[in-house]
């Protein structure tokens, strides 16, 4: 079943790109096509299963189409100019579906050509805290591994890319930031994205703080960004789209920083602080006089107050038959093997009976 969604996932190289005009702030419609762009970068984006992340792809490009649900992997690119005469900078966006389900599918845009100029947006749906550590944890899991696998390659560690990619980190951190020791610098630049922000911000004060300290020290110690959105609210979007553009474009960052859980987070690489962050207290008898440094411990409070289930991701009975992804020529030519292979099937079959029929004579 699963290659049958890889072998889907391979007609989304020839569908739909959204070129980026910022100077008209207009969208084009085109085919996959070589470009002559002065700079490629690419951002994967990977997280809650409906959590989102087909909306804030498309808000980013500026695309009108209703998001359809992702089966695999999708891919599109998004073309910025700076001006008539400068060359076009491409961002290649790959959108990982089925929350934690197909995570083999990483080291299709993950690789040593990529990494270079590498982002990942990791997003997770605010609504659904029941859920969130188990995915978190995961896929920053998965990704890491599959960043490291590449590090770890010989044509990686030939050019140093894995002390450029250090040297980098530390720079969106800042090098003398005071809690270096505490700090595992995620390889290339990761922004967690806290979506569905309208039905959060409804939930008890309490559970939100939670939430809020936790995220902020998973996103602080992995020198990430963290900051929350919804696509009900246009200025949360439009920050949204800030923080995306500064990783992939290098774009001018926005300089709001919001720290209050009765807002919606807004904390950039390097922003937070242990101190900032606070005490967590490590059991209902300590009042938050103990540091909880370790990432142990802060998994402990967030599933001791939000028991985590791992949701049930189905597949279609037969992927290939989406009617999300029709092409007429690959579709007939489909239909045309399906029905040689019935053929095979039935022939087999008669030579199976003939051959039983044989024996009993």
């Amino acid at each position: 079943m699963l290659q049958a969604y890889v072998q889907r996932f391979f007609r989304f190289l020839n569908g739909s790109v959204y070129i980026i005009n910022p100077e008209v702030h207009h969208i084009k419609e085109g085919r996959c096509q070589q470009t002559n762009s002065h700079k490629d970068s690419t951002v994967v984006f990977v997280g809650s299963r409906q959590g989102g992340k087909t909306s804030i792809i498309y808000r980013f490009v500026e695309c009108a189409e209703n998001p359809k649900p992702t089966l695999a992997l999708e891919y599109l690119f998004g073309r910025r100019s700076r001006g008539l005469d400068s060359a076009k900078e491409v961002c290649h966006m790959w959108e990982l579906g089925g929350g934690t389900l197909f995570t083999q599918l990483l080291e299709i845009p993950i690789t040593v050509e990529t990494l270079n100029t590498l982002s990942i947006v990791l997003v997770l749906d605010l609504s659904l805290p029941e859920e969130m550590w188990f995915t978190m944890e995961t896929l920053l899991h998965a990704v890491r591994s599959e960043i490291n696998q590449v590090l770890n390659s010989s044509a990686a560690k030939i050019v140093g890319l894995k002390e450029t990619l250090m040297e980098l980190a530390w720079k969106r951190i800042g090098e003398d930031h005071m809690d270096k020791d505490m700090i595992d610098p995620f390889p290339v630049p990761l922004l967690i994205l806290g979506t569905k922000y309208d039905i959060f911000q409804d939930l008890d004060p309490e559970k939100k703080k939670v939430i809020c300290r936790c995220l902020r020290y998973v996103a602080h110690t992995n020198g990430a960004a963290l900051q929350f959105v919804s696509t009900k609210v246009e200025n949360l979007i439009t920050k949204a789209r800030v923080v995306i553009s500064h990783m992939v474009f290098g774009t001018p960052a926005s300089k709001t920083v919001s720290m209050d859980y009765n807002k919606p987070i807004m904390i950039l690489f390097g922003g937070d602080s242990l101190q900032h962050i606070g005490n967590m207290p490590l059991s209902d008898d300590d009042p938050g006089k103990s540091y909880s440094r370790s990432l142990d411990l802060w998994k402990h409070t967030f599933t001791t107050h939000f028991p985590q289930v791992v949701s049930k991701t189905t597949l279609p009975d037969d992927p290939a038959k989406d009617t999300n992804f029709k092409e007429r020529d690959v579709d007939m030519i489909r239909t045309q093997k399906d029905k040689e292979l019935e053929q095979y099937r039935r022939d087999l079959d008669h030579k199976r009976q003939d051959w039983e029929a044989l024996n009993f004579m």
